[in-house]
Protein backbone atom coordinates (compact mmCIF):
# COMPACT_ATOMS: atom_id res chain seq x y z
CA UNK A 1 0.00 0.00 0.00
CA UNK A 2 1.35 3.30 -0.96
CA UNK A 3 2.23 5.47 2.09
CA UNK A 4 -0.58 7.51 2.85
CA UNK A 5 -3.24 4.48 2.08
CA UNK A 6 -5.49 4.63 -0.88
CA UNK A 7 -8.05 7.95 -1.60
CA UNK A 8 -11.52 6.83 -2.06
CA UNK A 9 -13.29 8.66 -4.91
CA UNK A 10 -15.25 8.18 -7.67
CA UNK A 11 -12.46 7.06 -10.03
CA UNK A 12 -11.05 4.92 -7.58
CA UNK A 13 -14.29 3.07 -7.02
CA UNK A 14 -15.22 2.66 -10.81
CA UNK A 15 -11.66 1.32 -11.51
CA UNK A 16 -12.21 -1.32 -9.16
CA UNK A 17 -15.19 -2.28 -10.65
CA UNK A 18 -13.57 -2.44 -13.78
CA UNK A 19 -10.81 -4.64 -12.40
CA UNK A 20 -13.67 -7.00 -10.94
CA UNK A 21 -15.04 -7.15 -14.83
CA UNK A 22 -11.62 -7.69 -16.20
CA UNK A 23 -10.99 -10.88 -13.79
CA UNK A 24 -14.66 -11.78 -14.81
CA UNK A 25 -13.61 -12.17 -18.23
CA UNK A 26 -10.70 -13.47 -17.77
CA UNK A 27 -12.33 -16.18 -15.31
CA UNK A 28 -14.78 -16.80 -18.38
CA UNK A 29 -11.62 -17.43 -20.32
CA UNK A 30 -10.57 -20.04 -18.57
CA UNK A 31 -13.41 -22.78 -19.56
CA UNK A 32 -12.09 -22.70 -23.06
CA UNK A 33 -8.79 -24.08 -21.69
CA UNK A 34 -10.38 -26.39 -19.96
CA UNK A 35 -12.44 -27.60 -22.45
CA UNK A 36 -9.37 -28.32 -24.38
CA UNK A 37 -7.66 -29.73 -21.51
CA UNK A 38 -10.40 -32.15 -21.07
CA UNK A 39 -10.69 -33.03 -24.88
CA UNK A 40 -6.84 -33.41 -24.67
CA UNK A 41 -7.16 -36.07 -21.73
CA UNK A 42 -10.09 -37.61 -23.71
CA UNK A 43 -8.12 -38.22 -26.40
CA UNK A 44 -4.35 -39.15 -25.06
CA UNK A 45 -6.20 -42.10 -22.44
CA UNK A 46 -8.88 -43.55 -24.18
CA UNK A 47 -10.39 -46.68 -22.47
CA UNK A 48 -9.01 -45.80 -18.82
CA UNK A 49 -11.17 -45.75 -16.25
CA UNK A 50 -10.94 -42.09 -15.31
CA UNK A 51 -12.25 -41.04 -18.41
CA UNK A 52 -15.57 -41.41 -16.65
CA UNK A 53 -15.45 -38.47 -14.28
CA UNK A 54 -13.93 -35.87 -16.59
CA UNK A 55 -18.03 -35.19 -17.32
CA UNK A 56 -18.54 -34.35 -13.32
CA UNK A 57 -15.35 -32.40 -13.33
CA UNK A 58 -16.07 -30.48 -15.96
CA UNK A 59 -19.41 -29.71 -14.61
CA UNK A 60 -18.15 -28.57 -11.77
CA UNK A 61 -15.35 -26.11 -12.85
CA UNK A 62 -18.05 -24.58 -15.10
CA UNK A 63 -20.39 -24.05 -12.04
CA UNK A 64 -17.41 -23.21 -9.74
CA UNK A 65 -16.55 -20.29 -12.54
CA UNK A 66 -19.72 -19.43 -12.72
CA UNK A 67 -20.15 -18.59 -9.28
CA UNK A 68 -17.02 -16.86 -9.18
CA UNK A 69 -17.68 -14.50 -12.07
CA UNK A 70 -21.34 -13.90 -10.93
CA UNK A 71 -19.42 -12.73 -7.19
CA UNK A 72 -17.15 -10.65 -9.74
CA UNK A 73 -20.23 -8.77 -11.82
CA UNK A 74 -22.34 -8.62 -8.31
CA UNK A 75 -18.66 -6.32 -6.90
CA UNK A 76 -18.64 -4.55 -10.11
CA UNK A 77 -22.46 -3.51 -9.48
CA UNK A 78 -22.04 -2.50 -6.20
CA UNK A 79 -18.68 -0.68 -6.94
CA UNK A 80 -20.50 1.22 -9.45
CA UNK A 81 -23.43 1.68 -7.13
CA UNK A 82 -20.91 2.92 -4.51
CA UNK A 83 -19.39 5.82 -6.75
CA UNK A 84 -22.85 7.01 -8.06
CA UNK A 85 -23.97 7.38 -4.42
CA UNK A 86 -20.54 9.55 -3.62
CA UNK A 87 -21.05 11.35 -6.90
CA UNK A 88 -24.45 11.71 -5.24
CA UNK A 89 -23.56 13.00 -1.62
CA UNK A 90 -20.75 15.40 -3.19
CA UNK A 91 -23.21 16.93 -5.06
CA UNK A 92 -25.29 17.76 -2.31
CA UNK A 93 -22.95 19.03 -0.78
CA UNK A 94 -21.91 21.35 -2.92
CA UNK A 95 -25.40 22.64 -3.44
CA UNK A 96 -26.43 22.97 0.08
CA UNK A 97 -22.82 24.52 0.65
CA UNK A 98 -23.69 27.14 -2.30
CA UNK A 99 -27.19 27.68 -0.77
CA UNK A 100 -25.77 28.19 2.21
CA UNK A 101 -23.27 30.77 1.60
CA UNK A 102 -25.33 32.52 -1.31
CA UNK A 103 -23.08 31.36 -3.50
CA UNK A 104 -20.05 33.03 -1.95
CA UNK A 105 -17.14 30.44 -3.13
CA UNK A 106 -14.24 31.93 -1.29
CA UNK A 107 -15.16 31.78 2.44
CA UNK A 108 -12.52 28.91 2.53
CA UNK A 109 -10.25 30.67 0.86
CA UNK A 110 -8.15 33.06 3.13
CA UNK A 111 -4.79 33.69 3.05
Amino acid sequence: MPEGGYQVDTGWLRMCADDCVSTSSAVRGQLGAADKAVESMRNAAPGWAFLGSLDEMSDRWEKLNKVVREELDRAAEEFRYSASNYDGHENWLERKWHEATDGWDDVLNYD
